[in-house]
């Protein structure tokens, strides 16, 4: 029988036989579904995205001559770092449905949702949505829709919200949802002409034995403009391990939740100041678990130490900042892939992470990181623990990472997922032209 380690290699072996990049542009209509990250329009009427969903649109764009989207539309003004997307050569058509708020409301929506939906799917010949949303995934009208259209269905998993943490306690409703949310992405991504995922493991569990016509990208936002070369990352390096600094420095970026492990990482930080372990430990974001955080920064201030840095903005203020550290470290207990390891990569710096689904695809234990069991904050503990031994074989593996980050930018995500449309409409074509060619 095929284990999930080789099936993964052959997701990604498969994909490095395509990732030259698109040799053309695609002209077909494509309709892009987005529901959960709305656009703005200011007073002058020009349509601005975030930052980082703002910078993925425009890469739609390069490849993509007849894009439309559907997602909510704000009208106001829009975040000072906001992405003006009518600079862009190809201009965006928006198809605008109004936002979610609530299960009640998005009821009385969903007539309206539907509609445009339909007329969207309509006019396109490629259909790109994923199988999340809350209180009502619109992904799953829009795939309904395009398979009664028969329209060519692409479907996209970076994540699996739905599914309960093992020993989780939840109520009857929650688990009810879990177990639909399931089976209908099951079902949807089973008549998908061409299904993508972040990660092995969704590849394996959502499509079953047909898991050969999936293909896996893990997400990423870095270019390869932010890839340090070898020799600037050795340099960083040299500096680091000479700089007489007796601590290991640590470096935590992501939201304040549970589900980003925070409460393990405060566990571990506890068992280390108790054996006075030198070690500083960064925390980098914001969240539910803020307070915790800062009674730990309080706790924790001498061989083991604990500091709040608040945010920074993605880009160059974010990978100087990682330059600084001789690791981050993940400890996720939810199955997603964070982008945040790529980033890290990009700097040569290695990833310490639990070992999930979405961490183990992307974090390679004795090549680019460390790997511990969820939840486990001793042994994370174990791996934090300082000694000249430990930094070095963290520089061996940051070093060993940039190469993992040239191959994973944003741009190479785009290139493997474009060329792979490119392939199905030209299989398609030929189909056709043999199909009117019999007598």
């Amino acid at each position: 029988m095929e284990s999930a380690a080789d099936n993964e290699q052959f997701a990604f072996l498969h994909f490095q036989t395509h990732s030259s990049g698109p040799s053309d542009v695609i002209s077909n209509p494509y309709l892009l579904v987005v529901w959960q990250m709305p656009l703005y329009r200011d007073a002058s009427g020009r349509l601005f995205a975030d930052q980082l969903w703002g910078v993925d649109l425009l890469r739609h764009l390069e490849y993509l001559t007849a894009l439309s989207i559907v997602c909510p539309c704000l009208n106001q003004t829009p975040p000072p770092d906001a992405v003006c997307l009518d600079s862009s050569p190809n201009r965006l058509n928006v198809i605008e449905v109004p936002v979610q708020n609530s299960f009640l409301q998005s009821l009385r929506l969903t007539p309206r949702i539907i509609l445009a939906l339909w007329r969207g799917v309509r006019n396109a010949d490629i259909v790109h949505t994923g199988i999340e949303g809350w209180p009502i995934p619109i992904g799953w009208i829009a795939a309904s829709i395009t398979l009664m259209q028969r329209k060519i269905l692409l479907i996209n998993v970076e994540s699996a919200s739905w599914r309960l943490q093992p020993g989780s306690k939840v109520n009857w409703k929650v688990r009810l949802r879990s177990i639909i949310h399931e089976n209908v992405g099951c079902w949807l991504i089973g008549r998908t002409d061409l299904p993508f995922f972040t990660q092995d493991e969704y590849r394996q569990s959502l499509l079953g034995p047909d898991s050969a016509r999936g293909f896996v990208i893990p997400a990423s936002w870095i270019d390869d403009a932010d890839v340090v070369s070898d020799d600037e990352a050795e340099r960083l390096w040299q500096n680091k391990l000479h700089s007489g600094e007796s601590r290991l420095r640590i470096l935590f970026a992501g939201r304040l939740t549970v589900k980003k492990g925070v409460p393990v990482l405060l566990q571990s930080i506890r068992l280390l100041a108790e054996e006075d372990q030198a070690i500083e430990l960064d925390i980098l974001g914001e969240g539910d678990l803020e307070a915790d955080c800062k009674e730990a920064c309080r706790m924790f201030t001498g061989s083991t130490c604990v500091r709040m840095l608040g945010t920074v903005s993605y880009g160059a203020p974010l990978f100087h900042l990682l330059r600084n550290y001789d690791a981050i470290v993940v400890p996720n207990i939810s199955d997603e892939q964070p982008r945040i390891v790529f980033d890290a990569y990009s700097q040569g710096i290695p990833v310490i992470a639990s070992d999930t689904t979405g961490l183990r695809s992307c974090v390679h234990e004795g090549e680019t990181g460390l790997l511990f069991p969820p939840g486990d904050f001793a042994a994370l503990a174990n791996l934090l623990r300082y000694s000249p031994e430990q930094r070095e074989k963290l520089h061996r593996l940051g070093i060993s990472s940039i190469k993992l980050a040239r191959d994973m930018t944003h741009r190479t995500m785009h290139q493997r997922r474009a060329t792979l449309i490119q392939a199905l409409l030209h299989a398609r074509n030929a189909e056709n032209v043999t199909s009117v060619g019999v007598p």
